[in-house]
């Protein structure tokens, strides 16, 4: 799950594409009208909406590398690959490798339900029955109420998280163990139940954490060894591995990321919450994935799992946000009774997939932090182009701000950064992003186009802003005026 964060909004010079309301009927039609007609969250009201070219995006966010493929009527409609596998470095192409970063928790979903299709295990039993090397650690909560695996598979096991940790391979690497418990070299925190199992939906890395563990435990086999043999090739995925530290072989295969103008070579990028954030792939071969669980969910194929089993993952679970539920390894999205399954991937690589469970979809990858940003407005894009009923361009209304009331918002608060400009007042979100607009719709309270992101300021008794609440659908956080 990528969490919907857009952070550079800058302006660039963009052009509209006329469209009609079908899809343009060749493969290279509907490309260029694609790559040619990005849209930002929102527009504003009276202002048409002008498409961005993904070419003049990528160069402006400081992107090198993005790979899509788009699935139409169920199945691949073209794949393309845009910019270099590094600054300076070779043509990226549709089997450069790039990290799944999260999208790999369906994958690893997929392995779980196969050991429940098997009666290996049970969805509903005590997780610690299975573990044989280490327990999830008992306290206050445990002794109210049982991990299930259900609970680590949708998110409500209650057991915290933590953002994925790069390590470097030079050095020694923890092993499962020690990043379990946290310990040397470890740089993470013990995993272990913060909230009540099975009360609410709280995202999780951890919990699959405990789930990669499972799998090791009741196969006996490595986690990337059985991930391989019982979801990777059967459907094909032939460019996907979690075997990392990616070898020399496959680091020249694989696309270098970018944290900023910090580069991160494809060799010394390496998370050991594999379940979490482990695979390497590509979006032809996740479109693979995404067709498949289409074909297993209409019964029509089963590499993987059976249909009763593939509806059970893609059964609407905890709404975590309006609109949006957490099946088993993957969100489900949209209309009842034209869902579609979606799941996006963080970290310094930025990705999303997205299929509808009849029709068509869409996987994205990119090389640069600020990638997120590029993945949203490919997806607004590629809904207009296909004429998805999702993924809109929404309007919002502004309200001027006269120049003598921006100096009591301009500051530091926490993570963010408010300046004055000519015309009106700029967000570094976070701070040393690049800046963009932000707009208000009535006192105190601002948005930007980017993504659906709101700023309240809450004012001091000497009339400065000392604080702002940051609102996104997945978090509300305040943040103080800084000194």
């Amino acid at each position: 799950m990528r969490i919907q964060l857009r952070w550079c909004g800058s302006v660039c010079l963009a052009f509209a594409v006329a469209l009609v309301a079908q899809a343009p009927a060749t493969v290279e039609e509907r490309i260029a009208a694609v790559q040619a007609n990005l849209l930002e969250y929102a527009t504003l009201a009276g202002e048409a909406a002008a498409g961005m070219h993904l070419d003049r995006r990528m160069v402006d966010l400081h992107v090198p590398a993005v790979s899509i493929a788009v699935i139409r009527d169920g199945r691949l409609d073209w794949a393309r690959a845009y910019g270099a596998t590094a600054i300076g470095g070779s043509p990226v192409t549709t089997e450069t490798l790039f990290s799944a970063e999260s999208m790999s928790k369906p994958v690893t979903a997929l392995a779980v339900l196969k050991l429940v299709e098997e009666r290996k295990i049970d969805l509903d039993i005590d997780v610690n029955r299975y573990l044989k090397w280490w327990k999830i650690p008992e306290n206050d909560f445990t002794a109210q109420k049982e991990v299930t695996i259900r609970e680590l598979l949708n998110h409500t096991s209650g057991i915290g998280t933590h953002n994925g940790e790069l390590y470097d391979p030079a050095k020694r690497l923890p092993t499962l163990i020690e990043t379990l418990d946290g310990e040397a070299p470890a740089r993470t925190a013990p995993v272990c139940v913060e909230t009540m199992p099975g009360s609410k939906f709280q995202y999780s890395n951890n919990g699959y954490l405990v789930l990669q563990l499972l799998i090791e435990d009741v196969t006996g086999e490595s986690f990337p060894e059985f991930v391989r043999k019982t979801v990777l090739d059967p459907v094909g995925m032939t460019r996907s591995s979690y075997d990392v530290p990616l070898s020399d072989a496959l680091s020249r295969l694989s696309a270098t990321s970018y944290l900023g103008s910090r580069s991160i070579p494809p060799r010394k990028y390496y998370n050991p919450n594999f379940a979490a954030g482990g695979l390497w792939s590509t979006p032809t071969d996740l479109a693979r994935l995404l067709i498949e669980l289409q074909r297993e969910y209409a019964g029509t194929s089963h590499k993987v799992l059976h249909q009763t089993t593939a509806r059970m993952m893609m059964e609407p679970g905890p709404e975590f946000r309006p609109g949006s539920y957490q099946g088993l390894g993957i969100s489900l999205n949209g209309r009842r009774g034209n869902m579609y399954m979606e799941h996006g991937g963080s970290g310094v690589f930025q990705d999303e997939m997205v299929a509808y469970l009849h029709g068509d979809g869409l996987v994205i990858m990119t090389s640069g932090s600020n990638g997120a940003a590029i993945a949203d407005e490919v997806l607004r894009s590629t809904s207009k182009v296909y004429g998805w009923p999702d993924y809109k361009q929404v309007q919002r209304s502004a309200i001027p701000l006269a120049p003598e009331e921006r100096g009591k918002y301009v500051g530091t608060f926490g993570f963010i950064k408010i300046a004055s400009s000519a015309d009106g007042l700029t967000g570094e979100i976070p701070i040393g992003s690049c800046p963009q607009r932000i707009y208000r719709d009535t006192p105190d309270h601002f948005f930007i186009l980017s993504g659906p992101t709101e700023l309240i300021f809450g004012q001091g008794d000497n009339g400065q802003m000392m604080s702002v609440e940051f609102v996104t659908p997945m978090a509300h956080t305040f943040l103080k005026r800084g000194k």
